[in-house]
């Protein structure tokens, strides 16, 4: 989806790949647990810090 919207000429959709090494799935049904939200959202700040979104 993001290469057809660069292609498209949209240069403001990014693609962030969730890495799942080390998350415990300890949720419901093997859903991410709490622990686990804490750990993706400390991956996934530096990601949007590094995005000029100018809000």
């Amino acid at each position: 989806m993001v290469q057809e919207r660069a292609g498209a000429g949209d240069s403001r959709v990014r693609y962030w790949f969730l890495d799942g090494s080390g998350l415990d799935f300890q949720g419901c049904d093997w859903h991410y647990s709490t622990n686990n939200h804490r750990m993706i959202a400390d991956r996934f700040r530096p990601f949007v810090d590094s995005l000029a979104l100018g809000w």
